[in-house]
């Protein structure tokens, strides 16, 4: 993958350095590429998506994750934040519109971003949607054991017997425990399960809870942080603004066999946001490495890169 064209922090306040890269074409369409997460951050494969000769890349870590400064920081650190990130750095760049591209996590900041700055949207491309609704919670903490039931029981067999029925509140609570003792073991078992949802071919996963990378903790204290606080949404919030969307052009990209988000949020999100294509591809799953999900995405931007 070739180097960045231009780079650097981006100053948002709060004491947030939000690290940004540029890749393709100076003269190209923008395209705003949003990782997922919550806690994710930049990867080598996401420049794949873009266009070099016709597309201009953007990318940035969101606060705390990847180069962003300080790493795992909480404070000042919601959704909210994200979104008028987006907009400093968009205006930092020079760009009246751009379109915005997001997956996983990365979808659901991409809608929450249109949907606030609709004017500023050329074109929306959005996959593995996560709506963060009560539904897309269950499903997470605990709908999926009914395709990974072993995965499942192996994760909630950690906990105290008696906090099994809450899995959610169990990890959550001891990933954000100030105790590394505590929080480091507690985001390797969240970890080793999630992985095993994510890829149609999984790898297995490791056994060693000391194992975990310091900037895989960082993530987990991340993600353990928006979930606390219910994504910083208020009930049902994403779908019932969509309506917001409406006149921006863009598509909506579900992997048939995304065990992690499942395409039932995409159809949803359709049913209201009806500018927007609709793929559920055969055979794919969630995240952008992927191929047979990458390829409606590319051919998306390429067809909305075209019309703008």
């Amino acid at each position: 993958m070739a180097n960045p064209r231009a780079c650097g922090h981006l100053d948002c306040g709060d004491g947030h350095q939000v690290w940004w890269e540029l890749t393709g074409n100076p003269a190209g369409v923008p395209v705003v590429v949003v990782h997922g997460g919550p806690g994710g951050s930049i990867r080598p494969y996401y420049r794949r998506l873009i266009d070099p000769d016709r597309q201009q890349g953007v990318f940035f870590d969101q606060r705390g994750c990847g180069k962003s400064l300080p790493a795992g920081a909480l404070d000042h650190n919601t959704t909210p934040d994200l979104v008028a990130d987006m907009e400093r750095l968009r205006d930092h760049l020079g760009f009246e519109r751009w379109i915005v591209l997001g997956g996983s996590w990365g979808s659901t900041l991409a809608l929450t971003y249109a949907e606030a700055h609709p004017e500023r949207v050329a074109g929306l491309v959005v996959s593995g949607v996560y709506l963060a609704r009560a539904f897309d919670v269950w499903w997470w903490w605990q709908g999926g054991g009914h395709v990974f039931p072993e995965v499942f029981a192996a994760r909630d067999a950690w906990l105290p017997a008696a906090e099994r029925g809450d899995p959610r509140s169990a990890f959550v609570h001891r990933i954000l425990d100030p105790d590394p003792a505590i929080h480091r073991p507690a985001a390797h078992i969240l970890g080793m399960a999630e992985s095993q949802t994510l890829d149609l071919w999984p790898a297995a996963p490791g056994d060693d809870p000391c194992g975990i990378t310091d900037a895989a903790v960082q993530s987990a204290r991340i993600f353990a942080h928006f979930e606390a606080h219910d994504y910083f949404f208020a009930p049902d919030q994403l779908l019932r603004d969509a309506r917001r969307l409406a006149g921006i052009p863009g598509a909506i990209i579900a992997g048939r066999s995304d065990m992690c988000t499942p395409p039932q949020s995409a159809w949803d999100l359709a049913q209201v946001w009806t500018d927007a294509r609709l793929h559920i591809v055969p055979a794919a799953g969630h995240r952008w490495n992927d191929e047979q999900l990458c390829r409606p995405i590319i051919a998306e931007l390429a067809r909305l890169a075209g019309a703008g």
